[in-house]
């Protein structure tokens, strides 16, 4: 099944996750706060959007 990381973090991040799961949309936006839909719902939105649309 495919992953979709909204904000993915460092590039090390997706390194190890594409070890076992195949990335089907990655975000490299970082977040202000661990709480991204709070942080940026917009920007969050616009990702999970990305990810279905290339489903």
């Amino acid at each position: 099944m495919p992953t979709g990381v909204s904000h993915g973090g460092p590039a090390v991040f997706r390194k190890i996750a594409e070890r076992g799961d195949d990335i089907a949309h990655w975000g490299g936006r970082q977040s202000a706060s661990h709480m991204v839909a709070m942080a940026d719902p917009e920007g969050l939105t616009a990702h999970i959007r990305a990810f279905f649309g290339g489903l």
